[in-house]
């Protein structure tokens, strides 16, 4: 990681990478007079480097407050529900060209010119400076693959299959997520297949260009992926399982020390975007939650210091209540916020996928017969593995699995793992609130101030210039999926 790091560091005054609100798709905005000669290892390191805003809540804290991690101290309106619509952003540590991007403008747009540099029998060989042209090709279809999941997981029908080919497709239609997510598979795949022994991408930020760690990473991906479809799917031998089996057999994470995470830098471009927020800016907006709290404090769970901090004036873990409008009104002294470890160090890695949570994956896939094994053996590899994560003992560890409502039970083991997995993906926002939406587990009550509806939402709403911009495939899209609200069901979440 150390290496991946110095590398950022290296190349993170170079990147630019700015965001707008609506399509800009194709070469138009390119000045034929001034051309310049692109660089895919720049590119690729300014696509990679907006990973942080898929992991963190760099942008919005909505996923860890609606899956109630987190509770909002001063400002609550978030934890109520108060924003329905989301620009198609990502966010970095940074500010302007550093910060927020359209993952429409930027991120995608960037990947394919990698692809084409690579392809293009006229730029093919001068890319190949950069690493093997296969290779490139293929970590630039898998990162394509990782932000069009965690795009099409927050808004659901997205604008995918014409949405890339200059101003005439500027208003494109809205895919299904059965659609986006078949094609995700597809580039996987593709990518898996077209690897070959030649050097990796220059640029990688993740991996420093290692192949068998991007071949690693996208079968953890794929494996994700295929889970996320249980209840589409749920058939032993169907799509999800088949899809599921075929990343396990090719080789997923397997142990604590391969877990993927993204790097932080001191770089204040770059840096833990927790940081920037409780100690640059001062900010103290989320606390826990009294329902995470409360629930770790009845399991007697090790990992509570690892997620928190004592309160100040008591020395206690409390958390504050979810969703309540007047939460201002308790003093930050009286509420545990985050380990400073989390929130205060910049160079704070970020979870991108964890072996806890492939565990519990594996766990599932056992329970519903996708797998052999032990669907026990793989629940109890989860638990520890997320201690082991967190720094917990081997002793306290084994305790834990102990506990009367953590201990094994055949007869509750699906709402075991999904609790179980609820706890395991704090501080990886995004996929907390994709497997709670899935799993309907842990029970959580609605915020109890709620500005907007009466229950947690399940979907971000598309960005309003949508439904004048896009009129068309905007109304399309709804008609076919639902309101465009925070609590229209995605496909998957049955």
């Amino acid at each position: 990681m150390k290496t991946f790091k110095s590398l950022l560091a290296t190349v993170a005054a170079s990147i630019l990478l700015v965001g707008c609100e609506s399509y800009d798709f194709g070469d138009t905005g390119i000045d034929k007079n001034n051309p310049v000669n692109p660089i895919s290892a720049s590119l690729l390191t300014g696509v990679q480097s907006k990973i942080v805003g898929t992991v963190s809540l760099s942008g919005t804290a909505t996923p860890s407050l609606y899956v109630q991690h987190l509770s909002q101290t001063q400002y609550t309106e978030e934890s109520r529900y108060q924003t329905i619509n989301f620009n198609w952003n990502v966010t970095g540590s940074g500010t302007g060209t550093d910060g927020t991007v359209n993952i429409y403008n930027k991120i995608f747009p960037n990947l394919l010119q990698i692809i084409d540099l690579n392809t293009n029998p006229d730029t093919k060989g001068n890319a190949a400076v950069f690493g093997s042209n296969n290779n490139q090709i293929a970590v630039a279809k898998i990162m394509w693959a990782y932000y069009f999941q965690w795009a099409t997981d927050r808004w659901g029908m997205l604008p995918y299959s014409n949405a890339f080919g200059g101003v005439a497709s500027s208003k494109s239609i809205y895919d299904s997520q059965e659609e986006i997510y078949t094609d995700l598979f597809d580039k996987i795949d593709e990518a898996l297949a077209q690897m070959d022994g030649g050097s990796g991408p220059e640029g990688d930020i993740l991996f420093g260009g290692n192949m068998s760690s991007w071949k690693k990473f996208a079968n953890t991906l794929k494996m994700n992926m295929a889970i996320r479809l249980a209840k589409v799917y749920p058939s032993a031998g169907g799509y999800a399982a088949t899809k599921f089996n075929e990343a396990m057999s090719a080789g997923v994470i397997s142990s604590v020390s391969e877990d993927i995470m993204f790097p932080s830098i001191s770089n204040d471009a770059y840096d833990n975007p927790y940081q920037d927020d409780y100690v640059d800016s001062g900010r103290t907006d989320e606390c826990l939650s009294d329902v995470l709290v409360d629930r770790m404090q009845d399991l007697n769970d090790p990992r509570l210091p690892m997620f928190g901090e004592p309160a100040a004036s008591t020395g206690t873990f409390v958390g504050l209540q979810y969703g309540w409008a007047d939460a201002g009104s308790i003093p930050n002294a009286d509420v545990s916020f985050m380990n400073d470890d989390l929130i205060k160090n910049g160079e704070r890695d970020l979870p991108m996928f964890t072996y806890a949570q492939i565990s519990f994956n594996k766990a599932e896939a056992a329970l519903l017969g996708w797998i052999s094994g032990s669907a026990q053996t793989y629940y109890e590899e989860g638990v520890i593995a997320s201690m082991k994560q967190w720094g917990v003992s081997d002793a306290d560890a084994n305790a834990y699995l102990l506990e009367a409502d953590v201990v094994y039970n055949a007869a509750n083991a699906m709402n075991q793992i999904a609790e179980q997995k609820w706890l395991a993906l704090f501080y990886q926002p995004y996929e907390a609130w994709a497997e709670w939406r899935r799993l309907d587990y842990p029970n959580l009550t609605p915020a109890v101030d709620a500005l907007t509806g009466n229950s947690i939402p399940v979907r971000h709403a598309y960005p309003i210039a949508e439904a004048n911009q896009n009129k068309s495939n905007y109304e399309a899209a709804v008609a076919a999926q639902g309101e465009d609200g925070l609590f229209t069901k995605l496909w998957w979440d049955k």
